[in-house]
């Protein structure tokens, strides 16, 4: 499968398209009836791509699934993020945290809050190290259940797209990060950090 920055194949989204590849309303429409109609914003600062990880990290119901070159960005060291995150896992046994990044130095020694919620749900908590062959990706996404993404072109710079309500949008990007996680291997775990 092609993760690099070359044209993928049709089947996968391109890695630097923000552009929808169906046509909204038709789709959309048929979607699920009665849903809510999909938002779409740019995000252009680090102010807003917090702000906008801490609202669809609130609005996980099932799964949680994060890609990103390293997780610094995402505020999984804060005790607003932890609380989140205890609060999503508790609401459910059979919820998931999915992260999958190039380096793990940052969770491993700068990120104990999640490294607790890690011995304390690791039934829940999958944190897998990218493979030599995609390291040169550097796009992040947020992907929360099935309906609502973030998406940064490039890691590290503010600008990004958030999708809220967009199942179709968030498909394409659900099936980027799949691909990515079946190029990727367990890293981060409880017991690789000693408890």
């Amino acid at each position: 499968m092609n993760l690099d920055n070359k044209p993928p194949p049709a089947s996968l989204p391109a890695p630097f398209s923000t552009a929808p590849t169906v046509a909204p309303s038709a789709e959309l429409a048929i979607a699920a009836p009665g849903a809510p109609p999909p938002q779409r914003r740019v995000i252009g600062s680090k102010a807003e791509f917090a702000a906008a990880v801490t609202e669809l990290t609130g609005m996980t119901k099932r799964t949680l699934r994060v890609f990103a070159p390293s997780l610094d960005e995402f505020g999984f060291n804060t005790p607003q993020r932890e609380e989140q995150l205890r609060n999503f896992l508790l609401a459910g046994r059979k919820n998931r945290l999915l992260l999958v990044m190039h380096e793990t130095h940052y969770v491993s020694t700068a990120c104990p809050r999640l490294l607790r919620l890690l011995r304390q749900y690791s039934h829940a908590i999958s944190i897998h190290q990218t493979n030599d062959t995609i390291r040169n990706l550097e796009d992040a996404l947020l992907i929360v259940d099935e309906a609502h993404c973030i998406r940064k072109p490039h890691a590290d710079r503010p600008s990004g797209t958030v999708y809220v309500d967009d199942p179709v949008e968030t498909r394409e990007w659900l099936n980027r990060f799949n691909a990515i996680w079946e190029q990727s291997t367990p890293s981060v775990s409880a017991t690789t950090i000693g408890l």
